[in-house]
């Protein structure tokens, strides 16, 4: 005969882990043809927000791949709310350390997630927009594949 308990045990906890994860409220990626940024592209995102009663995790997603020269990234980021005012900040992050290794996920084509925003208050309901710039000196940025943006209730 089997005994099922160890597989009852192993199926509860799988089904735990989801509810301890963090809610997400936003996820959107941006794919760059040819994994080009050019210097010009500002990437758009906007999310409704309507829960301003908790805090936010606002997080970077980027992919990239070998070709990407670089083991920083500078970024500009706009941040509008809905009643209009705007903050730009600048941001920059290690994608790599002094060796090359990527800090990110992935074999060839790495997925790298960094906070922007931690415990965010979001002041008013409505909707808000991020634009994301490359900062670097490079008018063409290669070997970045996509950018995204995540919010999450924290």
């Amino acid at each position: 005969m089997v005994d099922y308990t160890r597989y009852i045990i192993a199926l509860f906890i799988c089904l735990l882990l989801p509810a301890c994860s963090q809610p997400e409220v936003f996820s959107e990626f941006r794919s760059f043809s040819d994994a080009r940024w050019d210097k010009r592209e500002a990437i758009r995102f906007e999310t409704s927000i309507r829960d301003i009663s908790v805090p936010y995790r606002v997080m970077i997603e980027l992919r990239n791949n070998d070709y990407y020269p670089f083991r920083n990234l500078w970024l500009f980021i706009e941040y509008q709310t809905p009643g209009g005012s705007v903050r730009t900040d600048t941001l920059c992050t290690d994608l790599a350390d002094a060796y090359g290794k990527w800090y990110g996920t992935g074999i060839s084509l790495y997925s790298y997630s960094f906070p922007y925003q931690i415990n965010v208050q979001y002041p008013d309901t409505g909707t808000y927009s991020y634009t994301i710039r490359q900062g670097m000196r490079a008018d063409v940025l290669k070997g970045i594949t996509d950018i995204g943006l995540r919010i999450s209730k924290e």
